[in-house]
């Protein structure tokens, strides 16, 4: 079986041939239905290794055969990299915590992490990380 170019094509192919639904391989895998739908729908193109081993699982395939058409989101200008971290570091050390992953648009988790400096002296570091996609703020 010559197997499709596309993470979401592939995710469609594998489940055809399997012969399962969304909702049977949403079980399988332990993701809501909706999520396979936004996969199959190319929306999501990169997973998490362990949500990576779960999908194949089901699908009946090596891990391989769905990270080989994965790709990342990234942000291609350092300089516009640098800015959207320095904006998204003052909105959190500001108290925001419901913010948007630059690269993706999905949800942030955020946190600041509490140290000191050389001199003693308390200071914060913003932290944060895309629920979706590679993105993270350190």
């Amino acid at each position: 079986m010559k197997l499709a170019p596309t993470l979401a094509q592939r995710v469609f192919q594998l489940r055809e041939f399997r012969n399962l639904t969304v909702r049977d391989l949403a079980r399988l895998c332990r993701f809501p239905p909706q999520r396979i739908e936004e996969i199959e729908a190319g929306m999501e193109t990169w997973f998490s290794s362990t949500d990576r081993q779960l999908l194949a699982k089901a699908l009946c395939v090596e891990p391989a055969v769905i990270q080989e058409v994965e790709t990342r989101p990234r942000l291609e200008d350092p300089l516009a990299l640098q800015e959207v971290s320095d904006r998204l570091t003052s909105l959190i050390l500001g108290g925001a915590r419901d913010l948007q992953c630059p690269a993706c648009g999905h949800s942030l988790r955020c946190s600041i992490q509490e140290g000191f400096d050389i001199e003693g002296q308390p200071i914060g570091f913003a932290k944060a990380f895309c629920t979706r996609c590679p993105f993270v703020l350190r």
